[in-house]
């Protein structure tokens, strides 16, 4: 009876810890964001790549001052060899020059590294139209390296003419596209840096004394307006054109998680730039409607599991081998929405064992509001949760009983019966030939 107490103990084990499983109720989704006066919007996770909001995805835009993103991507990759190089500004690099500048002039002797945070940090034009002469030899050839740039990132619905964001209709792109272009330039250390700095100072050259240059990021920097600053925000770019309206990009964190903020298209008027207002919305949308979410815990027992030949216990507990997070929406009760699958190696176990012995495997699932089927979330090894001695006693009898068992042995002892019946046969067959004495 104490085997079958042991089995049931363990069922109704099973029975408490899964029994709120098997009553889960569907999911809710996620409420999605409400952004407003901006042609289009984009929300992903950095570390997973999610795309979790999207706002006329494929809307033809003017690429504005996002052509920066890809700027500094083709003119770092073509300089980040020569980054502490000096070279001298021609007045062939600045004749085509409008718009945002920091006042760089011909004769005027700096860095690349300084030209790339004057393109970057501060969004100056002239600074785009020098690097590109140092990377490409002229702009034409260095705005055909990147729309080939674009392609190799999929940016099918991308097209530059120049290397600013100065109006151009010619100039389009998707807020789709440009998650794909500043994904690839948040992989680069230098952008990153140069995008998220709040000032960069340069040093003083042969014509102008040191100077400060500003972010023109507002949720980086305060200096153009303190309005709209966020000091959960890392780069990208941030700029307008009369034509294209307002654009913001940005990466916003929260714990060990990252978000990829789009906003474009923005209307502005005296009270508010909407592509800033959007991207705040989005940011804060993000941080509560999503997180990393402990699907499995190393401390959670998923059963008992019957062990012979201990020295003291008839059962050992069994646990996930580690905690596993995913990145779910907060909303999803993981206690009633999320659903286990487990299997064992073996029904019983055999002491000795040891604490982390592996035996089975457990795979949580979670069906999401309005697919037709469940997603494996996490899967991982089961373990005994705790050393389990063996008894010699026990264990020998365990020898002797296998042994017996074996198919070696039952083949020996139907050897055996079979020469000993042939023996008493033979012998039978003899004693009938000599006949009596």
């Amino acid at each position: 009876m104490k085997p079958i107490k042991r089995i049931m103990s363990s069922l109704l084990a099973l029975v408490t810890l899964f029994a709120p499983l098997m009553l889960a109720l569907p999911a809710s989704a996620v409420e999605q964001p409400t952004v407003e006066r901006v042609k289009a919007a984009y929300v992903s996770c950095v570390e997973t790549g999610d795309v979790l909001f999207t706002y006329n995805p494929e809307a033809e835009l003017f690429t504005t001052s996002s052509t920066k993103l890809m700027t500094a991507i083709v003119a770092i990759e073509e300089l980040s060899s020569r980054l502490d190089e000096k070279v001298t500004v021609t007045s062939e690099m600045l004749s085509e020059v409008a718009g945002n500048r920091l006042g760089l002039k011909a004769g005027e002797v700096v860095s690349i590294r300084d030209l790339i945070y004057i393109l970057v940090t501060g969004g100056n034009n002239d600074g785009a139209y020098c690097l590109a002469y140092l990377a490409a030899g002229s702009v034409p050839a260095f705005v055909e390296n990147m729309n080939a740039k674009a392609q190799t990132l999929d940016a099918h619905n991308t097209h530059y003419t120049n290397p600013t964001g100065m109006h151009d209709e010619m100039m389009k792109t998707t807020v789709t596209d440009t998650a794909k272009i500043a994904s690839y330039a948040w992989k680069l250390p230098l952008f990153v840096d140069a995008s998220s700095l709040q000032k960069y100072p340069m040093e003083a050259t042969n014509m102008t004394d040191a100077r400060n240059i500003y972010n023109r990021n507002c949720l980086i920097s305060k200096y153009y307006s303190a309005d709209y600053f966020n000091g959960a925000c890392s780069g990208l770019n941030a700029g307008s054109t009369e034509q294209g309206g307002h654009c913001v990009i940005t990466v916003a964190k929260k714990d060990d998680l990252s978000y990829l903020v789009i906003a474009m298209g923005g209307e502005s008027t005296d009270e508010a730039i909407y592509s800033y207002v959007n991207v705040q919305r989005l940011i804060d949308w993000a941080f509560e409607s999503y997180a990393m979410t402990e699907v499995l815990k190393e401390d959670k027992v998923v059963c008992e599991m019957p062990v012979s030949l201990a020295m003291s216990v008839d059962f050992v507990t069994v646990s996930p081998e580690k905690t596993v997070a995913v990145f779910l929406p907060t909303d999803v009760d993981v206690e009633r929405e999320i659903e286990y699958s487990w299997s064992t190696k073996e029904e019983s176990l055999k002491a000795p064992l040891k604490a982390g012995q592996v035996v089975g495997q457990i795979s949580a699932t979670y069906k999401a509001p309005g697919e037709d089927e469940a997603k494996v979330l996490a899967s991982c090894n089961l373990v005994v949760t705790s050393d389990v001695e063996g008894s010699d006693f026990l264990t020998v009898l365990d020898r002797i009983e296998s042994f017996a068992k074996s198919r070696g042995f039952i083949a020996a002892v139907i050897f055996a019966a079979v020469v000993s019946v042939v023996v008493v046969f033979v012998n039978a067959r003899r004693k009938k030939t000599r006949g009596p004495y």
